[in-house]
């Protein structure tokens, strides 16, 4: 590969990927191109990503007939990646190998969520571990590394931890370590500083991560962010997943100790306004703000909005406690149906999205636009919009149609986003149908899965039970 093709792909990855998963330091990686320390198998996966971003008349230009250059690059990285761990044995594991991991995983679940993909994401997590990036500032953690070096093992434990959160919270599954075993502190760098190699004086203080035990602490919550909302965007995240966590833990064993976590992640989320300034919910950008820091923020807000959804959605397993008193199935379905306004925010948030941060945002927003759209569509046809006199403004359908357009405007980039389209296209073709509100909470818990990895076909969005359970119901009603 020529020279002119891999500082073009080098460039797309710090323009495009760098800003989301930040993980390296550009003057520090060209310095170890420049002297070949940087292994093969992590140079070819962040081409693998970057590629996906290469215009077409350059991708003719560069890579002649190949239609996917990226599918190329990622059988290259992995087989790279296999050769270097049979190389390396027991070995201590590199920091350059847990960030392949994560490439490799990023890419995996980006183009199709399948079984394995799920599975690279737990390896990546795993290898991070045994490089006990999650112990970078614990007493025993590494005290041989200049300040920038240990800023940059921060960034990359937050960004996989990250990661392995969202990517968890979509299919519904286990979390890979318990918050309060971390002992890394949080960036003390921004983005951009810390993509260029500026790292001045940094903090040490390990965070608690478990939002709930942060609240009910002597200090509070506190969130120290360095000024572009990384720390911010972290901080939302850990609430995500406890909101997840504690509701799969629920649907597994109804006990009054995650009950009562959930009232106290309900006092969080209440009190959103006075841990943040009054203007950091609306989406509008300020004068003074930067596009990266804003859109960080729209991540954030659509993070707190998504968590908030999951919140009000019924659990399964205490709602069949009493079958028979149907007010509580009321009341439970009436608390999902007035959340829905967070999906309708979540909408909003986009009206204030320029065209070019869908280019360099998290595609794992793209779930959360599927989530909140299923969520309103649900509304729409089970009828309960307007079953109460004093709600608030529901749903529009201009909400609906702004959602599908800003997940189809993740579609150029990532696969995932058309997966979740072409799911979506299908929902819509009967949305004339009238959905029985008594299947609403398997329904509801059912779509909470974008992607699992326990189905037949865990790459594939399944609504077959919504639509399977509208042709009963038509069958049911013309009987």
């Amino acid at each position: 590969m020529s020279f002119s093709t891999k500082h073009t792909l080098l460039s797309l990855y710090f323009d495009h990927i760098q800003p989301i998963f930040p993980m390296f330091r550009r003057p520090a990686l060209y310095h170890g191109l420049l002297n070949s320390h940087v292994p093969d198998d992590l140079l070819v996966a962040m081409f693998a990503i970057a590629c996906r971003f290469l215009p077409p008349e350059k991708c003719s230009l560069f890579f002649g007939h190949a239609t996917a250059p990226w599918e190329q690059f990622s059988r290259l990285a992995h087989q790279k990646s296999r050769e270097n761990a049979d190389k390396e044995g027991n070995r201590p594991v590199t920091l350059d190998a847990v960030k392949t991991a994560c490439l490799l995983a990023l890419y995996e679940y980006t183009s199709t969520p399948s079984r394995q993909a799920w599975v690279l994401v737990g390896n990546a997590m795993r290898l991070a571990l045994m490089a006990q990036l999650h112990q970078v500032d614990c007493a025993n953690g590494p005290d041989n590394l200049s300040a920038a070096e240990k800023e940059e093992r921060r960034f990359v434990w937050w960004t996989i931890w990250r990661l392995d959160c969202t990517i968890n919270v979509t299919t519904v599954t286990p979390f890979s370590i318990d918050p309060r075993l971390i002992g890394t502190a949080l960036v003390s760098t921004t983005i951009p500083d810390f993509t260029a190699g500026v790292v001045d004086a940094t903090r040490n203080k390990i965070s608690e991560m478990d939002p709930v035990r942060s609240w009910t602490s002597v200090q509070g919550p506190q969130v120290q962010d360095t000024g572009d909302g990384f720390n911010t965007h972290l901080f939302a995240v850990s609430l995500l997943r406890a909101v997840s966590e504690c509701h799969q833990r629920l649907n597994t064993r109804v006990n009054a100790e995650d009950i009562q976590y959930i009232s106290s992640l309900e006092e969080i989320f209440t009190a959103l306004d006075v841990i943040f300034p009054g203007s950091f919910f609306a989406p509008a950008k300020s004068p003074t703000e930067e596009s990266h820091t804003h859109r960080l923020r729209l991540e954030t807000i659509i993070m707190l909005n998504t968590a908030r959804l999951i919140l009000n959605e019924p659990v399964g397993q205490l709602t069949t406690k009493v079958p028979d008193n149907p007010s509580n199935s009321l009341v439970s379905l009436g608390g999902w149906r007035d959340s829905l306004g967070y999906a309708e925010d979540i909408a909003n948030v986009f009206n204030y999205w320029p065209s070019d941060y869908f280019a360099v945002s998290d595609p794992i927003i793209s779930c959360a636009i599927w989530h909140a759209y299923c969520g309103l569509m649900m509304l729409e046809m089970s009828g309960l919009k307007n079953s109460g006199a004093d709600l608030p403004n529901m749903p529009e359908t201009n909400a609906l149609e702004g959602l599908s357009v800003s997940l189809n405007s993740f579609t150029p980039w990532w696969p995932i986003a058309r997966v979740l389209q072409d799911s979506l296209q299908e929902l819509r073709a009967w949305s004339w149908a009238k959905l029985d509100s008594r299947r609403l909470i398997g329904l509801i818990s059912h779509v909470r899965k974008a992607f699992s990895p326990f189905t037949r076909q865990p790459g594939r969005v399944d609504v077959s039970i919504l639509c399977d359970s509208l042709v009963e119901d038509l069958t049911m009603s013309v009987m």
